[in-house]
């Protein structure tokens, strides 16, 4: 039933304009998932999260003009893997795993983000 006096729903936030990055860890071995704008000057949105096994953890990129997000799993001991930036209005899904024979990350799933995700 609606109502006539409902207020509208919210406008949609504008999903060319971010892009989200999941990391699920794999193993025992403890993982960090960091990511910054790499620009000509520092730029804000810089993170460094541990990771936890079998959980995802997310970032929310926003689209820079200026610079470009380098995004890395690493852990001591290891050559870190370079996660190459999603396009925008996308999420993407990587798996990430240190083993015997180093650090190892794979895309996993990907899908559009925002209101017309099916």
């Amino acid at each position: 039933m609606l109502f006539a006096d409902a207020p509208p729903p919210p406008p949609a936030q504008d999903a060319a304009r971010a892009a989200v990055v999941c990391v699920k860890a794999e193993g025992r071995r403890p993982l960090q998932f960091s990511g910054k704008l790499e620009g000509k000057r520092p730029q804000p949105g810089a993170f460094d999260l541990p990771l936890k096994p079998g959980v995802e953890q997310c970032n929310n990129l926003l689209r820079s003009k200026i610079a470009a997000w380098t995004l890395t799993v690493n852990t001591p001991g290891f050559t870190p893997c370079r996660l190459p930036a999603p396009e925008f209005g996308q999420r993407v899904v990587y798996s990430a795993k240190a083993s015997a024979r180093g650090l190892s990350c794979a895309p996993i799933h990907k899908s559009p983000i925002g209101a017309w995700k099916k």
